[in-house]
């Protein structure tokens, strides 16, 4: 059955234009929308509607161009930007089935691809009970194979988009970008981490070693990038520096007085907010600068093996807490939070009382999630493009006829 998609903003990366050659080759119809010079300058032959107006404007530009085309599918790169929200009551009203692309719930070498939305807006049951009986038609999750993912590479692909969103800003010249701050300003910040990476080995490194050596009970908390709609959209908290100080007050309060508190900086944060120094006022005023480190690096799945449990809003890393069997529990919306798999309590009662998962639900849930919303494959590497294409049009293809 040939479909027709309509393609929205997708990733900083060939990715996009790759996938949609691949489905014309099945001979399936896509038109894309350019928003911006970076999606211009990834746009390949594909045919393109460019969009130049104020985002106020969109729905009824969405509208429009529904009645013009017989579109049945709509494809986006995450579903939360702001160029993307009002497609969604446009295409249930009209009966197109929308599919989603988002980073790996299951990480490395898997990207998502869910319908209708990932994270937050995901249709992923919550109830452990249905994952369970679904084990006896569910396969085994496999291995990923490795893509060959690097973040030189994907750098390469964000600083070229960024490049053409400059290039181009007089043709888009109503663009806001779904990140805060300016392209430059951001790697000016990745680049001076980068000049303190072994800095930060060295000390994280060292942090893990006094902790284990010692014997020392450490929570673990991995935090997030500030702009991401996990935070922004799916958690209560209005930034990372509201979570760090609602987990250190609670952990202080709560936690058992032998304990310590590891916080871990996201690998990619650019280090425009100091949340190092953040964390360490905030642990002087609360009279446990002792029992805290804040690290900028470290092994997870060495600190993951050996804590006492896990704290996160709503990041990848709490599956990888469930693979380590960690007690674990979730501040923010996500797939994973549910009775068996994570605590359902309050945080207060969580230091004390935290559970280790069962991993018998964890190994359904995650056979279930990686045979239905995962793909092998990255949107970077040429490797990882051309295993994501490969899925996604096998994925794409299967959804007609669900």
């Amino acid at each position: 059955m040939h479909r027709s998609f309509l393609a929205l903003q997708g990733t900083a990366s060939p990715f996009f234009s790759r996938l949609a050659t691949a489905l014309r080759e099945r001979g399936h119809a896509l038109r894309r929308v350019n928003f911006c010079g970076g999606d211009l300058s990834y746009a390949g032959n594909s045919d393109a509607w460019n969009f130049r107006g104020h985002v106020g404007e969109l729905s009824d530009w969405y509208l429009d161009k529904m009645k013009s085309s017989s579109f049945t599918d709509v494809i986006m790169f995450g579903d939360c930007r702001e160029i993307h929200r009002p497609i969604h009551p446009i295409a249930r009203a009209n009966g197109l089935r929308v599919h989603v692309f988002e980073e790996g719930y299951v990480r490395p070498h898997w990207l998502t691809l869910e319908k209708h939305g990932v994270n937050g807006r995901s249709q992923l049951p919550r109830d452990p009970a249905w994952y369970l009986d679904q084990r006896r038609f569910t396969p085994p999750s496999p291995v990923g194979q490795p893509t060959g993912y690097n973040l030189y590479e994907r750098a390469f692909h964000d600083i070229r988009y960024r490049s053409a969103n400059t290039l181009f800003a007089l043709r888009f010249p109503h663009y806001r970008s779904h990140r805060p701050r300016n392209g430059f300003f951001e790697y000016s910040g990745l680049a001076a981490r980068a000049l303190r990476k072994r800095k930060h080995h060295c000390n994280s490194d060292q942090v893990t070693r006094d902790l284990l050596e010692a014997g020392h009970a450490y929570y673990i908390f991995p935090l997030q990038l500030n702009s991401d709609a996990q935070i922004v959209v799916h958690s209560p908290f209005d930034s990372v520096r509201e979570a760090i100080a609602k987990v250190m007050t609670s952990f202080a309060r709560h936690a058992p007085a032998d304990s310590w508190l590891v916080i871990k900086n996201h690998p990619l944060d650019t280090g425009l907010i100091d949340y190092r120094r953040h964390a360490e006022r905030l642990a002087r005023d609360l009279g446990i600068n002792e029992r805290m480190r804040f690290i900028d690096a470290g092994h997870l799945p060495t600190l993951l093996d050996h804590a006492r449990g896990a704290v996160v809003v709503n990041s990848t890393v709490g599956l990888s807490a469930l693979h380590h069997r960690r007690p674990l529990i979730a501040l923010g919306t996500s797939i994973y939070s549910m009775p068996g798999l994570t605590w359902q309590g309050s945080l207060d009662d969580f230091w004390q009382h935290g559970e280790p998962p069962d991993m018998n639900l964890y190994q359904a849930f995650l056979d279930y999630v990686v045979h239905h919303t995962q793909i092998n494959g990255d949107f970077y590497t040429r490797t990882g493009i051309a295993m994501a294409t490969a899925g996604a049009v096998q994925r794409l293809e299967a959804a007609a006829h669900a």
